[in-house]
């Protein structure tokens, strides 16, 4: 028996592309996939652009309470009728080839609570970075590790049981940024069953000048900086405990963009978290190295604005 298969899809201000985006998931060939979109009180077409589906899309509409509250609101929905597997897919990526089939297929066949997919980086000249990444069963303390070190899935190239996405508490609706690390990452503590899928890609489209990963304000460094400090605490003493110097190079990271925006006190505090992690490093050029170990990160970043 075919498994029962929603995509969610969160959408704010997404009329150039939610188009392309459903067609991608009406084009598959799994039967009866679900297709929820939930706007976050977009201003823009979008709203039209997916009534035009009509009964083929499931539409809920609401004010802009952030992509996670909307991510859980079409999990909920997703729950209530039945899906046995979900995939969040942003409004700006889409499907190639038949990754829906084949993802359901191998998690009903193994047991799997996570399946990912290849997921290729496109960017708004065309060009794509083509990320061919792990293989058959694979342990999460392999994907956690390789996350932190760039080998990322980005939403649409993950299929979930939907029991193991309540089981695991959903989304962290407090974060505008490093959404979908926080809420992986933490799944992953939790062990599940891993399978890789070659069948078909997710294309990750870096054409929005208004999505989450361009967003640089107090709340979005924050909430990169709680996301990573979270992890720390939770890995100490676990098997994933490798994985704290990783993390650390990305709060620090944060730091260094808080100074870059002025945000100092953040800067300091998420440097402080850092450093008392025992992480001594500045990672980046052999200038910025010498230069940040010599004057300390702030004031490198204060003299050369970077």
């Amino acid at each position: 028996m075919s498994s029962r298969l929603a995509v969610v899809i969160p959408c704010f201000n997404a009329a150039p592309w939610i188009a392309r985006t459903i067609d991608s998931v009406l084009d598959q060939d799994h039967p009866g996939t679900q297709v929820i979109v939930v706007d976050d009180g977009s201003t823009d077409g979008s709203v039209a652009a997916v009534r035009a589906f009509g009964d083929r899309v499931t539409l809920l509409t609401g004010p802009n309470r952030g992509a996670c509250h909307a991510r859980n609101a079409g999990h909920a929905i997703a729950v209530e009728r039945g899906a046995d597997y979900v995939v969040f897919l942003d409004a700006d990526d889409y499907f190639e080839g038949g990754i829906l089939a084949a993802a359901a297929g191998l998690a009903q066949a193994k047991g799997a609570d996570m399946v990912l997919s290849d997921m290729h980086l496109e960017y708004d000249d065309g060009h794509r970075n083509l990320r061919h990444r792990y293989t058959g069963l694979i342990a999460p303390e392999t994907f956690f590790i390789g996350w932190m070190s760039g080998d990322y899935v980005n939403p649409p190239g993950i299929l979930w049981r939907t029991s193991f996405v309540t089981e695991v508490g959903g989304w962290d609706e407090s974060l505008a940024r490093a959404q979908d690390l926080e809420f992986t990452l933490r799944a992953l503590l939790s062990r599940p069953l891993i399978w890789k899928n070659d069948t078909g890609a997710a294309i990750h489209a870096r054409i929005n000048p208004n999505s989450i990963t361009s967003n640089q304000s107090l709340r979005a460094l924050d909430s990169r900086f709680r996301a990573n400090a979270g992890l720390v605490d939770k890995v100490r003493g676990t098997s994933f405990a490798p994985a704290i110097p990783l993390i650390c190079q990305e709060i620090y990271f944060v730091a260094r963009a808080a100074f870059k925006a002025g945000e100092t006190e953040l800067g300091r505090r998420a440097l402080a978290f850092a450093r008392a992690q025992g992480y001594r490093d500045h990672p980046g050029t052999r200038s910025h190295r010498l230069i940040a170990e010599i004057l300390g990160l702030e004031t490198k970043v204060r003299l050369w604005k970077r």
